[in-house]
């Protein structure tokens, strides 16, 4: 089973993310309500999961690709 976030607008799901799905494929849904996250919020969970990760690698670093992620979103 995989989870997707969706935006509920106009009587339609409208997904916030790729779908891997076929066109006009059926799906059964259960729908758990979120609230939209701050982006200083996200930043936070995303640093705490980080630093998860780099306990678990011994304090190695990971490489960073935020060149790479800027780069590829100005194209």
């Amino acid at each position: 089973m995989s989870q997707i976030e969706a935006i509920y607008r106009h009587g339609v799901f409208e997904p916030l993310g790729p779908v891997d799905l076929k066109e006009d494929q059926r799906v059964r849904l259960s729908i758990e309500t979120t609230e939209k996250e701050t982006i200083d919020a996200w930043l936070e969970r995303v640093r705490a999961l980080h630093a998860q990760i780099l306990s678990r690698r011994g304090g190695e670093p990971l490489p960073d690709s935020t060149p790479g992620i800027a780069e590829d979103r100005l194209r």
